[in-house]
């Protein structure tokens, strides 16, 4: 996030979007990190949102995910999309992931949310399944380049479901997939990750997507 607040100002009054807050915490670390900030958190899952209303915090609102919902607190500087933009765990023999999350359905999560960020503001996209490159309004963006990347853990697809990449973890000296990094590693497993490495599976058909670039910046 050090790299956003290089970009945008940690102090400005900044109009932030946590889309897919879960319970909340992602919006307290926001707060905390732009002190000046104006932090709408929303999400889908009723469980989560009900942990989230013991959250008392003057600059956080946090709501059911709608279209009023998201558009009440816009337009945004930040869109945070955090292992949102995904589905976990796949179930059992699929393949191609189009039988369970379509690409249409990224497209248009992808359009509102860029209709709701402002020029010159950031968009966050961590752990998504589909390319964000591969989003006709990508066009209206450049990568924030930085060193201090994760790659995120999920497997990226094509736009017509086929698999593009698999995901090995990093650990003294040995190399795992990821469901055999899971078992080896527990509930700890994210943090003792020393590396993540996107493997191609046919590297020819890579093109210019990206899978080191959680920040977009918007151009227009």
């Amino acid at each position: 996030m050090a790299d956003a607040a290089a970009v945008l100002g940690r102090d400005r009054p900044l109009r932030i979007l946590s889309f897919g807050c879960s319970s909340g915490e992602e919006c307290l670390d926001l707060a905390d990190i732009f002190p000046n900030a104006v932090i709408k958190g929303v999400d889908l899952d009723d469980k989560a949102l009900e942990r989230a209303a013991a959250i008392s915090h003057d600059r956080i609102s946090i709501e059911k995910s709608t279209y009023e919902a998201i558009s009440s607190g816009g337009p945004y500087d930040l869109i945070l999309a955090m292992s949102v933009l995904c589905r976990y765990p796949l179930p059992k023999g699929v393949v191609n992931i189009k039988d369970v999350y379509k690409f249409g359905v990224f497209i248009d999560t992808i359009n509102l949310l860029h209709d709701s960020l402002k020029p010159g503001g950031l968009m966050c996209i961590y752990n998504s399944m589909y390319f964000f490159d591969d989003c006709p309004v990508s066009l209206d963006y450049v990568p924030l380049v930085s060193r201090n990347v994760n790659l995120g853990w999920m497997p990226k697809y094509y736009s017509d479901g086929d698999a593009a990449t698999t995901v090995e973890h990093y650990w003294e000296g040995q190399v795992y997939a990821f469901q055999d990094w899971v078992r080896t590693a527990s509930a700890d497993f994210v943090s003792k990750t020393e590396a993540i490495g996107h493997v191609w599976i046919n590297p020819r058909s890579r093109g210019s997507r990206r899978v080191d670039t959680p920040f977009w910046l918007k151009r227009r």
